[in-house]
Order: structure tokens, then sequence, then C-alpha cells
């Protein structure tokens, strides 16, 4: 096989405590077991057109070429081995971690630092769950994937300045979870009416953004819908999205996100979301400037 190198959603999956089904169960019948569930991932992988590299013990290592496919059979995969009705899943469960970004696919194999990295997230998780990085959280199109992504934790990553953010994908159904504040505060989606169109504006240059939007990403990245070059500017730096009828912007930047109201508001953003309303700036990784090129203008209508 030719070495190629590619971008791609990279999956662990494996087992979450394998060596007590091998003492409680005795080898013949943890192996056993271990094997079905694992024949279960790899089936639901290919089906959601996943490309398996290799088993490895107790865990599979496929690649997804799409983001949103990657997470839905990650979904899947949890959702599946949560059915207690079979053998391939009684007693067994699952943890999965996943990183997006360029690899190196060579001999049938797969290598490069977002193999090594999803390694560490897929390491980090605890059984039941699932854990990806800031690139696939903010890289996911649908709706029903963004709304369940949430912070969970940040990780050091030998040879990198900056920590990674993780995030927890929410498989299952909550009750109460929200992120939104109390009807005092004036970040409560609650107290603005439905916003339907969302007019950025930099550098002279207007973007609008609609109802159908779920991952409008802002950054220094290649691939952001708003590319946006500075120092302070991260990869990923701030993601807005319309959700329960509101422009939602959250930041998950080293330095922050800033926003000023056209009520004369400054708030500043870190690792948390605001909803945008009226009109206003905003300014990726240092306080709003309305005289500097980067800073974004925002009109909601």
């Amino acid at each position: 096989m030719a070495r190629e190198t590619i971008n791609c959603v990279v999956m662990f999956a494996d087992v979450a405590g394998s060596t007590a089904m091998y003492e409680n169960m005795g080898d013949d019948l943890a192996r056993e077991r271990i094997s079905r569930a694992l024949n279960t991932l790899i089936s639901i992988s290919r089906s959601h057109n996943g490309h398996l590299v290799k088993t490895i013990g107790d865990e599979i290592l496929v690649y997804f070429n799409d983001v949103d496919m990657a997470v839905h059979a990650a979904r899947t995969i949890q959702e599946t081995m949560e059915d207690d009705r079979t053998p391939e899943t009684i007693g067994v469960s699952i943890r999965i971690g996943m990183q997006y970004g360029s690899a190196i696919l060579e001999n049938d194999d797969i290598f490069g630092d977002t193999v090594n990295v999803a390694a560490r997230i897929a390491s980090m998780a605890k059984a039941r769950q699932i854990l990806c990085t800031q690139e696939i959280a903010f890289l996911v199109k649908s709706g029903d994937l963004s709304n369940n992504m949430r912070p969970y934790d940040r990780l050091r990553i030998k040879g990198r300045n900056e920590p990674l953010d993780v995030y927890l994908f929410t498989w299952e159904q909550e009750s109460d979870i929200t992120n939104m504040a109390t009807a005092s505060s004036f970040t409560n989606p609650a107290r603005y009416e439905q916003s339907k169109i969302l007019t950025l504006e930099c550098e002279g240059k207007p973007y609008s953004l609609t109802t159908d939007t779920t991952s409008y990403i802002l950054g220094r990245g290649k691939d952001c819908e708003l590319i946006i070059k500075g120092d302070l500017i991260s990869r990923y730096h701030s993601k807005i999205e319309h959700r329960r009828g509101k422009f939602i912007i959250t930041d998950q930047s080293t330095n922050g996100t800033f926003v000023r109201t056209s009520l004369g508001q400054d708030i500043f953003l870190r690792r948390e979301e605001f909803t945008l309303f009226g009109s206003g700036y905003i300014s990726l990784g240092k306080k709003v400037d309305p005289k500097d090129k980067n800073t974004i203008h925002f009109l909601c209508e």
C-alpha cells in the first residue's frame, strides 16, 4: 500500500475493565465475550463508513473520513452495548476516544500525532464515555450532535505549548441539563426575542448566518468559516450556533473571546457561552477595539 496522508477522525474503542472480566469469568469465556463485543464494534463502525485499521487486544482502531459519521458511530456503539439482551453486550462496557487531524496511511496501518492523541483521549475515558478533542466538537455539522458536546477537561501533550481541550459527547438522554443562566441574567436566551439572521462584518465584508447554522467557526484555522489571523487567536477560537431561536457564541480558546453589546456591556468568555442579541462587537483573544481590523461587528435580526 502506497504512503498517503489524509485528514480523518481516528477512533479508539476498547472494552473497559477487561482484566476484571478475565479474573471473574475465566480466560475462555472472557475472551469469547470480548471477541463478540469487538465484532459488534467493527460492524457498527463499518456501517458508518468507518475503516478498520486493526484490533489491539481488547480495542479497535478505526478511522473515518467524515466527522459527523464518526460521532454517530460512537453513539451507536454505546447505545448498542447498553442493550443487555444479547451475548455480545451483556456485562461489556466500552470507552471511546477520538481526534481529528492529519494521519499517514501506509501498509494497512495508520500513524501520526492524530493517532497518538486519540489514544491518549481514549485512555482518559471511563466506561460508557465518548471523549473527543475540540476539533471534533467544533467541526460537527449536525445540531443533534453539536448540542450534546460538553467541555470535559484539558490534556497536556508532550511537545505542545498549549493543552488540548477535551469534550464529552453525552449520548444518553439528559434530564434537565442546560447551560442557560438564571432568568435574571442578561446571558439568558429567554430574555430576548428569537433571532432569524445574524450578520457578521469583518474588514468590511458581511457574513450572514441563518437559523440552520449549527457550527460556524471563528479562528485562524484554514477550515474555519470566518478566518481571522492574529497572534492571540486560536485555530478554532469560537463557535456560533443557532439554538432555541437564539444565536449562541461559545469560546474554546486559550486567550478568550470578548463581546461588547449595544447596551455597553463588556463580556469576557473563557470556555463559556453567551447569547448574542441586538448589535455589538466580538473580538478574539483581546479586548474589543472597534477600530481594530480583526474586530467583528454583529447584528441580530
